[in-house]
């Protein structure tokens, strides 16, 4: 009689450890993003099994069959693999934490917070696509700091990475949310603003100039550090210009931008020049 309730206490048993783990399974499956498919057949396949644990429980009541190894290795089983999903959860939110991170890092500048140079020119392709849909023109400019290495030669390159940091803050002030800015080269940034012609995107790049020129981007020693910008401005119109290739495009008016910028600066910097013919 003793091993008969055994085998009944250790097949309830067992279909407890196979709903925790469903349930458990079911935790993971949520939280998960990226292994979601697997999280959810795992959870799917524990709680079909509930069935199969619930069949000896029906065979007892019924006509009171039981087995003892089958019930003790019924609840082994199950245990370990609770036991092992809790760990499988584990490695897996580990992962996620990872990939997060990872992909944070692959988008972002890691010295400004700025976006990096390939996310920079993937969300623009992603705006020139937009644009050759809607038909709404597409701005890009090119900033550069100017005599940048004249900072880092005189204060030395850690302050050098302040003042490059408290640019990206003081510019990301006088964009939109929608707007694009990235960090292309040691100190050149790239803004991509949709639906803005070549008028507001020289308004923009005004804006940005004087709000650099006018705001501390360092403090050394009481000493507040300033400086200045040069940006050039180039527009893409997809009703004027005629191409359909995001990808020339981007490459085109970023050289664009890119030499109108340098136009800039050889016309005695902090300035905005437009990109002509």
């Amino acid at each position: 009689m003793m091993i008969k309730w055994i085998a009944l206490g250790a097949y309830y048993l067992t279909l407890l450890a196979q709903v925790f783990a469903t349930i458990f399974a079911l935790k993971i499956f949520f939280k998960s993003k990226a292994y979601r498919l697997a999280s959810g057949a795992l959870a799917l396949g524990f709680g079909l099994m509930i069935g199969r644990r619930i069949t000896p429980l029906l065979h007892f009541y019924l006509d009171g069959y039981y087995n003892l190894l089958d019930a003790a290795l019924a609840f082994s089983i199950s245990v370990l693999l609770f036991l092992g999903l809790m760990q499988i959860q584990k490695i897996i939110l580990e992962l996620e934490e990872k990939n997060f991170l990872l992909d944070h890092i692959s988008k972002t500048d890691s010295l400004t917070q700025a976006l990096s140079r390939l996310e920079t020119f993937h969300q623009a392709e992603l705006e020139i696509e937009r644009s050759l849909r809607n038909g709404e023109p597409v701005a890009f400019l090119m900033l550069d700091i100017d005599h940048f290495k004249n900072i880092n030669d005189e204060y030395g390159h850690p302050l050098g990475d302040i003042v490059l940091t408290n640019l990206v803050k003081h510019c990301q002030k006088e964009l939109r949310v929608i707007d694009i800015f990235g960090r292309v080269g040691g100190e050149e940034f790239f803004v991509v603003l949709p639906g803005d012609d070549i008028g507001s995107a020289f308004e923009v790049a005004e804006r940005l100039r004087k709000r650099v020129l006018s705001t501390p981007s360092a403090l050394v020693g009481g000493k507040e550090i300033f400086i200045s910008i040069s940006i050039g401005a180039a527009s893409f119109s997809p009703k004027m210009d005629g191409e359909t290739k995001s990808s020339l495009v981007l490459r085109t008016f970023y050289a664009k931008a890119d030499q109108a910028m340098y136009m800039a600066k050889s016309k005695g910097r902090n300035r905005t020049e437009i990109w002509t013919q």
